[in-house]
């Protein structure tokens, strides 16, 4: 499975770079990469629920009460590595909300799925790899290169890497139960 050295070599390929050994040589290239890796990989994760990068967790109720946050009673940690909510055990009647680093709501305990910041390329699947090298790419190519002609078509690239990547880890999952509500119902 490749390193995070590995996928920025791809990158650096793809630009015509020379390779590098690793994120902390003394090199022009691999400081840019070591700026832009954690900026585009936090964003890469939080564009699909990626099934590589997902959590489980019962938040930790905070002692302190809510103020000013919409009538919330209780007041919850998110988990360090938390980039995205993908959903709670929060009946809809209790409603929650997230401010910061914390998820405010009226029930007495919460329990989430959600995104976490995987930085270990070895539990990601081929496809996202294939992505997060584009997306380095794309990010890094004017400074690497110089030229602006290719830009745009970078970004195309990436766009339909990271498409492909979705689809892929689309079709590896059950897909959820459909909520039906009376709305729904009545258009049944």
């Amino acid at each position: 499975m490749p390193s995070q050295v590995e996928v920025v070599n791809m990158a650096l390929l793809g630009s015509g770079a020379i390779r590098i050994e690793s994120m902390s040589e003394d090199d022009e290239n691999a400081r840019r990469m070591t700026v832009a890796w954690p900026i585009c990989l936090k964003d890469m994760l939080r564009a699909h629920p990626w099934s590589f990068a997902k959590k489980e967790a019962t938040l930790s109720q905070l002692a302190a009460s809510p103020i000013l946050t919409d009538d919330f009673t209780y007041m919850y940690t998110l988990p360090p590595d938390f980039l995205k909510l993908l959903k709670t055990d929060v009946e809809p009647s209790y409603g929650h909300k997230i401010k910061g680093n914390k998820l405010y709501s009226n029930a007495d305990a919460v329990k989430v799925e959600y995104i976490y910041y995987n930085d270990d390329p070895n539990t990601w699947d081929a496809s996202f790899v294939s992505a997060m090298s584009a997306r380095l790419k794309a990010e890094t190519w004017f400074a690497i290169t110089g030229k602006t002609n290719m830009v745009e078509f970078m970004w195309k690239e990436l766009t339909s890497k990271l498409n492909y990547a979705k689809s892929m880890n689309g079709q590896e999952v059950t897909p959820d139960d459909f909520q039906t509500d009376e709305w729904t119902n009545a258009r049944l």
